[in-house]
Protein backbone atom coordinates (compact mmCIF):
# COMPACT_ATOMS: atom_id res chain seq x y z
CA UNK A 1 0.00 0.00 0.00
CA UNK A 2 1.16 3.73 -0.81
CA UNK A 3 2.94 5.64 1.64
CA UNK A 4 0.35 8.10 1.16
CA UNK A 5 -2.89 6.11 1.40
CA UNK A 6 -1.66 4.42 4.75
CA UNK A 7 -0.85 8.10 6.05
CA UNK A 8 -4.66 8.59 4.81
CA UNK A 9 -6.08 5.74 6.73
CA UNK A 10 -3.77 6.37 9.88
CA UNK A 11 -5.11 9.93 10.11
CA UNK A 12 -8.87 8.78 9.45
CA UNK A 13 -7.94 6.34 12.29
CA UNK A 14 -6.86 9.07 14.73
CA UNK A 15 -10.11 11.65 13.68
CA UNK A 16 -12.85 8.71 14.90
CA UNK A 17 -10.64 7.60 17.96
CA UNK A 18 -10.59 11.60 18.54
CA UNK A 19 -14.60 11.59 17.86
CA UNK A 20 -15.57 8.89 20.18
CA UNK A 21 -13.51 10.26 23.00
CA UNK A 22 -15.16 13.99 22.47
CA UNK A 23 -18.94 11.96 22.55
CA UNK A 24 -17.71 9.71 25.54
CA UNK A 25 -16.94 13.29 27.01
CA UNK A 26 -19.99 15.00 26.51
CA UNK A 27 -21.76 12.20 27.45
CA UNK A 28 -20.31 11.81 30.71
CA UNK A 29 -20.68 15.41 31.20
CA UNK A 30 -24.65 14.89 30.81
CA UNK A 31 -24.45 11.92 32.90
CA UNK A 32 -22.96 14.06 36.07
CA UNK A 33 -25.59 16.66 35.28
CA UNK A 34 -28.27 14.69 34.89
CA UNK A 35 -27.91 13.51 38.36
CA UNK A 36 -28.91 16.79 39.89
CA UNK A 37 -32.11 15.92 40.33
CA UNK A 38 -30.74 13.08 43.04
CA UNK A 39 -29.29 15.52 45.71
CA UNK A 40 -32.37 16.30 48.38
CA UNK A 41 -31.97 19.24 50.53
CA UNK A 42 -33.39 20.61 53.38
CA UNK A 43 -36.70 21.96 51.70
CA UNK A 44 -36.42 21.38 47.66
CA UNK A 45 -38.62 19.75 48.48
CA UNK A 46 -39.16 18.03 51.64
CA UNK A 47 -37.35 18.43 55.13
CA UNK A 48 -35.47 15.32 55.08
CA UNK A 49 -32.48 15.52 53.11
CA UNK A 50 -29.88 12.82 52.11
CA UNK A 51 -25.82 12.80 52.91
CA UNK A 52 -24.48 14.32 49.75
CA UNK A 53 -22.61 17.41 49.52
CA UNK A 54 -23.17 19.76 46.51
CA UNK A 55 -20.51 18.57 43.60
CA UNK A 56 -16.95 20.49 43.93
CA UNK A 57 -17.42 23.76 42.11
CA UNK A 58 -20.87 23.29 41.27
CA UNK A 59 -23.18 26.11 41.92
CA UNK A 60 -27.29 25.86 43.10
CA UNK A 61 -29.43 28.94 42.57
CA UNK A 62 -32.51 28.26 44.21
CA UNK A 63 -33.86 31.73 43.88
CA UNK A 64 -37.76 30.15 42.84
CA UNK A 65 -38.31 28.69 46.12
CA UNK A 66 -41.96 29.28 47.30
CA UNK A 67 -44.23 27.77 50.19
CA UNK A 68 -47.74 28.13 50.90
CA UNK A 69 -49.29 27.34 54.39
CA UNK A 70 -52.99 26.87 55.24
CA UNK A 71 -53.62 26.65 58.82
CA UNK A 72 -57.06 26.48 60.93
CA UNK A 73 -59.62 29.18 61.18
CA UNK A 74 -58.97 30.24 57.94
CA UNK A 75 -55.47 31.58 58.07
CA UNK A 76 -52.42 31.48 55.36
CA UNK A 77 -49.09 31.99 55.78
CA UNK A 78 -46.70 32.42 52.45
CA UNK A 79 -43.03 31.90 52.13
CA UNK A 80 -40.01 32.81 49.97
CA UNK A 81 -36.28 31.56 50.17
CA UNK A 82 -33.69 32.06 47.54
CA UNK A 83 -30.65 29.98 48.66
CA UNK A 84 -27.48 29.97 46.87
CA UNK A 85 -25.23 26.96 47.63
CA UNK A 86 -21.65 25.94 46.31
CA UNK A 87 -19.33 23.18 46.34
CA UNK A 88 -16.12 24.71 48.16
CA UNK A 89 -14.16 21.61 48.45
CA UNK A 90 -14.30 17.87 48.32
CA UNK A 91 -17.67 16.50 49.51
CA UNK A 92 -18.32 19.82 51.33
CA UNK A 93 -20.58 22.51 51.09
CA UNK A 94 -21.75 26.42 51.91
CA UNK A 95 -24.86 27.86 51.60
CA UNK A 96 -26.35 30.93 52.29
CA UNK A 97 -30.45 31.30 52.69
CA UNK A 98 -32.83 34.44 52.97
CA UNK A 99 -35.97 33.70 54.31
CA UNK A 100 -38.55 36.48 53.50
CA UNK A 101 -42.27 35.91 54.97
CA UNK A 102 -45.72 37.08 54.90
CA UNK A 103 -48.49 36.14 57.23
CA UNK A 104 -52.18 36.07 58.16
CA UNK A 105 -53.39 40.18 58.64
CA UNK A 106 -53.88 39.41 62.55
CA UNK A 107 -49.92 38.47 63.06
CA UNK A 108 -47.43 41.09 64.02
CA UNK A 109 -45.14 41.44 62.39
CA UNK A 110 -47.05 40.54 59.20
CA UNK A 111 -44.48 39.72 56.82
CA UNK A 112 -40.64 41.11 55.54
CA UNK A 113 -37.06 39.64 56.23
CA UNK A 114 -37.07 36.62 58.91
CA UNK A 115 -32.96 37.12 58.93
CA UNK A 116 -30.01 35.41 57.04
CA UNK A 117 -28.74 31.60 57.42
CA UNK A 118 -25.08 30.21 56.97
CA UNK A 119 -24.03 26.97 56.60
CA UNK A 120 -22.24 24.44 55.69
CA UNK A 121 -22.10 20.48 55.34
CA UNK A 122 -19.60 17.96 54.71
CA UNK A 123 -19.76 14.27 53.64
CA UNK A 124 -17.88 12.17 55.62
CA UNK A 125 -17.80 9.03 52.98
CA UNK A 126 -19.19 7.90 49.67
CA UNK A 127 -21.31 5.36 49.96
CA UNK A 128 -19.83 1.93 49.60
CA UNK A 129 -21.06 -1.80 49.78
CA UNK A 130 -20.88 -1.71 53.48
CA UNK A 131 -20.68 1.76 54.72
CA UNK A 132 -23.78 4.22 54.21
CA UNK A 133 -22.83 7.79 53.49
CA UNK A 134 -22.65 10.19 56.26
CA UNK A 135 -23.02 13.87 56.23
CA UNK A 136 -22.83 16.70 59.42
CA UNK A 137 -24.23 20.32 58.74
CA UNK A 138 -24.21 23.33 59.87
CA UNK A 139 -26.14 26.36 60.40
CA UNK A 140 -25.59 29.79 62.11
CA UNK A 141 -29.00 32.10 61.70
CA UNK A 142 -29.13 35.80 62.13
CA UNK A 143 -32.13 37.34 62.80
CA UNK A 144 -33.13 40.91 61.17
CA UNK A 145 -34.84 43.81 62.26
CA UNK A 146 -35.22 46.21 64.67
CA UNK A 147 -36.32 43.88 67.34
CA UNK A 148 -34.14 40.96 66.47
CA UNK A 149 -33.85 37.84 68.27
CA UNK A 150 -30.28 36.53 68.82
CA UNK A 151 -28.56 34.50 66.43
CA UNK A 152 -29.73 30.47 66.30
CA UNK A 153 -27.24 27.69 65.99
CA UNK A 154 -28.07 23.92 64.52
CA UNK A 155 -25.53 20.95 64.01
CA UNK A 156 -27.75 17.97 62.36
CA UNK A 157 -26.26 14.16 61.63
CA UNK A 158 -27.33 13.10 57.98
CA UNK A 159 -27.40 8.94 57.35
CA UNK A 160 -27.92 7.46 53.38
CA UNK A 161 -28.16 3.91 52.73
CA UNK A 162 -29.19 2.72 48.63
CA UNK A 163 -31.08 -0.63 48.55
CA UNK A 164 -32.41 -2.00 45.29
CA UNK A 165 -36.05 -0.56 45.48
CA UNK A 166 -34.71 3.07 46.43
CA UNK A 167 -32.74 4.97 49.12
CA UNK A 168 -33.30 5.39 52.90
CA UNK A 169 -32.25 8.51 54.37
CA UNK A 170 -32.05 9.27 58.54
CA UNK A 171 -31.69 12.90 59.41
CA UNK A 172 -31.27 14.14 63.10
CA UNK A 173 -30.36 17.63 64.59
CA UNK A 174 -30.27 20.15 67.91
CA UNK A 175 -30.75 23.82 67.66
CA UNK A 176 -31.10 26.92 70.00
CA UNK A 177 -33.45 29.24 69.83
CA UNK A 178 -34.92 32.31 71.39
CA UNK A 179 -38.27 33.69 72.00
CA UNK A 180 -39.44 37.48 73.81
CA UNK A 181 -41.50 36.85 76.47
CA UNK A 182 -45.14 38.86 76.66
CA UNK A 183 -47.39 39.43 79.50
CA UNK A 184 -48.94 36.92 81.07
CA UNK A 185 -51.73 34.85 78.89
CA UNK A 186 -54.92 33.81 80.55
CA UNK A 187 -57.38 31.61 78.19
CA UNK A 188 -60.17 30.43 79.83
CA UNK A 189 -61.36 26.79 79.62
CA UNK A 190 -64.79 25.72 79.62
CA UNK A 191 -66.06 24.22 82.97
CA UNK A 192 -65.26 20.62 83.35
CA UNK A 193 -62.26 20.47 81.25
CA UNK A 194 -59.81 18.02 82.50
CA UNK A 195 -56.65 19.48 83.72
CA UNK A 196 -54.01 19.15 81.33
CA UNK A 197 -56.44 19.86 78.33
CA UNK A 198 -55.49 22.77 76.57
CA UNK A 199 -58.39 24.76 75.03
CA UNK A 200 -58.36 27.73 72.86
CA UNK A 201 -57.29 28.05 69.55
CA UNK A 202 -54.38 26.62 67.93
CA UNK A 203 -50.73 27.42 67.88
CA UNK A 204 -48.05 27.22 65.15
CA UNK A 205 -44.39 28.79 65.13
CA UNK A 206 -44.24 31.00 62.36
CA UNK A 207 -42.04 29.85 59.46
CA UNK A 208 -39.46 32.18 59.24
CA UNK A 209 -38.27 30.52 62.53
CA UNK A 210 -39.55 28.77 65.69
CA UNK A 211 -41.10 31.35 67.84
CA UNK A 212 -40.38 34.62 67.00
CA UNK A 213 -43.58 36.22 68.25
CA UNK A 214 -44.46 35.77 72.22
CA UNK A 215 -47.84 35.92 73.55
CA UNK A 216 -48.60 39.50 73.98
CA UNK A 217 -51.43 41.26 74.67
CA UNK A 218 -52.13 42.48 71.40
CA UNK A 219 -51.72 38.54 69.83
CA UNK A 220 -54.27 36.27 70.08
CA UNK A 221 -53.87 32.48 71.36
CA UNK A 222 -53.88 31.35 68.11
CA UNK A 223 -51.10 32.42 67.20
CA UNK A 224 -48.47 32.57 70.31
CA UNK A 225 -45.81 30.45 70.05
CA UNK A 226 -46.96 28.32 73.32
CA UNK A 227 -49.71 25.75 73.67
CA UNK A 228 -52.55 27.21 74.43
CA UNK A 229 -53.70 26.55 78.24
CA UNK A 230 -55.58 27.68 81.33
CA UNK A 231 -52.71 29.74 82.39
CA UNK A 232 -49.24 30.36 80.80
CA UNK A 233 -46.73 31.55 82.46
CA UNK A 234 -43.48 33.57 81.21
CA UNK A 235 -40.33 35.39 82.34
CA UNK A 236 -41.21 39.15 82.44
CA UNK A 237 -42.44 41.19 79.48
CA UNK A 238 -39.95 41.84 77.07
CA UNK A 239 -37.61 39.10 78.45
CA UNK A 240 -35.46 36.85 75.60
CA UNK A 241 -35.90 33.50 76.55
CA UNK A 242 -33.37 31.15 74.89
CA UNK A 243 -34.55 27.44 74.48
CA UNK A 244 -33.65 24.11 72.62
CA UNK A 245 -35.18 22.22 69.60
CA UNK A 246 -34.49 18.81 68.21
CA UNK A 247 -35.86 17.42 64.74
CA UNK A 248 -35.86 13.75 63.52
CA UNK A 249 -36.73 12.51 60.76
CA UNK A 250 -36.58 9.71 58.22
CA UNK A 251 -37.28 9.61 54.13
CA UNK A 252 -37.04 7.41 51.14
CA UNK A 253 -36.66 7.74 47.29
CA UNK A 254 -37.53 6.26 44.57
CA UNK A 255 -35.08 7.10 41.09
CA UNK A 256 -36.82 7.15 38.02
CA UNK A 257 -33.78 7.28 35.19
CA UNK A 258 -35.36 6.98 31.94
CA UNK A 259 -37.58 10.16 32.99
CA UNK A 260 -34.82 11.97 35.36
CA UNK A 261 -37.65 12.03 38.20
CA UNK A 262 -37.13 11.38 41.61
CA UNK A 263 -40.56 10.34 44.15
CA UNK A 264 -39.69 10.67 47.97
CA UNK A 265 -41.68 10.91 51.20
CA UNK A 266 -40.68 11.47 54.54
CA UNK A 267 -41.72 12.20 58.77
CA UNK A 268 -40.33 13.92 61.24
CA UNK A 269 -41.05 14.73 64.74
CA UNK A 270 -39.91 18.25 66.00
CA UNK A 271 -39.66 19.71 69.68
CA UNK A 272 -39.69 23.00 70.95
CA UNK A 273 -38.44 22.94 74.57
CA UNK A 274 -39.50 25.22 77.56
CA UNK A 275 -42.58 26.49 75.63
CA UNK A 276 -45.42 23.84 77.10
CA UNK A 277 -45.58 22.66 73.28
CA UNK A 278 -46.57 19.30 72.28
CA UNK A 279 -44.14 17.22 69.52
CA UNK A 280 -45.18 18.14 66.55
CA UNK A 281 -45.35 15.90 63.65
CA UNK A 282 -45.07 16.12 60.13
CA UNK A 283 -45.64 13.64 56.81
CA UNK A 284 -44.63 14.62 52.94
CA UNK A 285 -45.01 13.33 49.68
CA UNK A 286 -42.97 15.02 46.66
CA UNK A 287 -41.13 14.99 43.17
CA UNK A 288 -37.49 16.14 41.99
CA UNK A 289 -37.44 16.16 38.04
CA UNK A 290 -34.73 17.41 35.38
CA UNK A 291 -35.83 19.55 32.67
CA UNK A 292 -32.68 20.35 31.30
CA UNK A 293 -29.07 19.26 32.42
CA UNK A 294 -28.96 22.20 34.79
CA UNK A 295 -32.42 22.54 35.39
CA UNK A 296 -34.11 20.93 38.02
CA UNK A 297 -38.00 21.52 39.45
CA UNK A 298 -39.15 20.24 42.52
CA UNK A 299 -42.66 19.95 44.72
CA UNK A 300 -44.47 18.38 47.55
CA UNK A 301 -47.66 18.18 49.87
CA UNK A 302 -46.95 18.34 53.51
CA UNK A 303 -49.30 17.70 56.25
CA UNK A 304 -48.71 18.99 60.10
CA UNK A 305 -50.65 16.53 61.41
CA UNK A 306 -49.99 16.99 65.31
CA UNK A 307 -48.68 19.15 68.18
CA UNK A 308 -50.32 22.61 68.92
CA UNK A 309 -51.63 22.99 65.47
CA UNK A 310 -52.69 21.90 62.16
CA UNK A 311 -51.92 23.08 58.58
CA UNK A 312 -51.56 21.77 55.58
CA UNK A 313 -48.77 22.73 52.88
CA UNK A 314 -47.59 23.10 49.35
CA UNK A 315 -43.88 23.83 48.21
CA UNK A 316 -42.54 24.16 44.61
CA UNK A 317 -38.91 25.36 43.82
CA UNK A 318 -36.36 25.50 40.64
CA UNK A 319 -32.36 24.73 40.98
CA UNK A 320 -30.64 26.40 38.12
CA UNK A 321 -26.68 24.36 38.60
CA UNK A 322 -23.92 26.02 36.86
CA UNK A 323 -19.82 25.08 36.98
CA UNK A 324 -17.57 27.98 38.55
CA UNK A 325 -14.07 27.40 39.38
CA UNK A 326 -12.32 30.37 40.84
Amino acid sequence: MPGHVSRFFAGASILRLAGAATTLGLMAGNARAQATYRNLDAGFPTRVEDATATERYSLDLDFLNFRYDELSDLRSRFQYEPQVAYGIFPRTEAWIRLPIFYRERTAAPRGGVAGIGVGGMYQFNIETQHLPSLALASELFLPTGPNALPASYSLKALLTRSFAPGRIHLNASIATFAIRAGPTLIVSCPPGTPPGQSCGGSSLPPLDGPCSIGSGSDIGASLSCSAPASVITQAPPGEIEKHNHWFLGMGVDKALPLSSTLLMADFFAEKFEGINRQTDMTAEVGARHQLRPQVVINGALGRHFRGAGFSTFVTFGMTLSHALQF
